[in-house]
């Protein structure tokens, strides 16, 4: 598959129209320290919205990857062309461009995968946006702090943006979590090594009973095991349960932070798998973020804040002997029926 990469220094005139509540989300003075990386695809108006963030805090090197278009698809290729001439016009502070555009479309699994291979080849560290993920005005801050606070520490593979259960650690500005969502999130090319988007441990790993020794809580395994099912065989198009598959595979602990810190807008009939819009985490507003942070007392997963986001992100019930856990074990089986 051919693609377009490219390396330059950009100081042009950029200005952007756009629409909702929270349509200026940087609000105070503060300099990204890392590198970004920007995937985009077709939706200018939303990709244009997420540069005037990046604009504002003028990250000195920016990472642009974009699929390309369908052949049989004109509109999603006119979509795509300005899209990308966007981000090729739309950087007017002092900062290092590459960009890696797919001639072709390679679908979200593998354009994804490879942009992060692309940028993490380079970068020791990263902080990861999709075009659809608004930052809050602390967001980089925080990713910035994190970033060099563990970057040493193997326990702690993902710094996240999104809060989308509202638990918060009493006493600090995050907590640790075994789940990480990749709605705005940070991580290290020391944790990227263990990825693999083919999950080539999972058909004999879905065999034994290491799978439920690494998920404790009451029916995580059956539902980790359903979801990596349909990511192996091809059923779901993605990459990001493959990076669960090789955090939960690791031990590898995810920073969230207690307020939420990205909205994303990307719900709708024209995102890849994010289509109903009234989903409890469409468009979540911003949390304020309080500095210096305070970490908590121990570099360990918070288990009662796991079982919270199994039980209001995931659906799961709180316990097996229950109408409601009986219900869910029931549908479970007819799937595959």
């Amino acid at each position: 598959m051919a693609e377009f990469v490219s390396s330059s220094s950009y100081q042009t005139q950029f200005s952007v129209e756009g629409s909702g509540p929270q349509e200026t989300c940087i609000t105070r003075d503060y300099v990204c320290l890392s590198p970004v990386l920007l995937l985009i695809f077709r939706r200018p108006a939303l990709t244009a919205r997420v540069l005037e963030t990046l604009r504002q805090v003028q990250p000195a090197r920016l990472w642009v990857a974009a699929d390309g278009a369908r052949d049989d698809q004109a509109e999603e290729q006119r979509l795509c062309e300005q899209t990308r001439a966007i981000i090729e016009t739309g950087i007017d502070w002092p900062c290092e461009l590459r960009t890696r555009f797919l001639s072709a479309h390679a679908g979200c699994k593998k354009a994804v995968a490879e942009a992060l291979d692309w940028a993490f080849a380079v970068e020791e560290r990263l902080i990861i946006l999709e075009d659809d993920c608004l930052p809050s005005a602390d967001f980089f801050q925080f990713c910035d702090e994190l970033l060099e606070k563990y970057e040493s520490d193997e326990r702690v593979m993902q710094i996240s943006g999104t809060q989308c259960h509202g638990w918060e650690l009493s006493g600090a500005s995050f907590f640790f979590s075994r789940f990480g969502p990749i709605w705005g999130w940070a991580s290290w090319r020391r944790a990227w090594q263990v990825y693999d988007v083919t999950m080539a441990s999972w058909p004999e790993l879905s065999k034994s009973q290491r799978i439920r020794e690494l998920c404790p809580e009451p029916f995580e395994a059956s539902w980790r095991r359903r979801v990596f099912e349909q990511v192996a065989s091809g059923q779901l198009d993605t990459w990001d349960y493959q990076w669960a598959y090789a955090k939960l595979l690791a031990g590898g602990l995810n920073v969230v932070p207690n307020q939420n810190l990205i909205s994303n807008l990307g719900f709708g009939d024209d995102a890849t798998h994010t289509h109903d819009v009234k989903d409890s985490r469409a468009e979540l507003p911003f949390g304020s973020m309080r500095f210096p942070l305070r970490a908590p007392a121990e570099v360990s997963a918070c288990a009662a804040a796991d079982r919270h986001y199994l039980q209001t992100v995931v659906g799961l019930p709180a316990n097996r002997f229950s109408w409601r856990a009986i219900a869910w074990w029931l549908r479970q089986r007819l799937r595959f029926f």
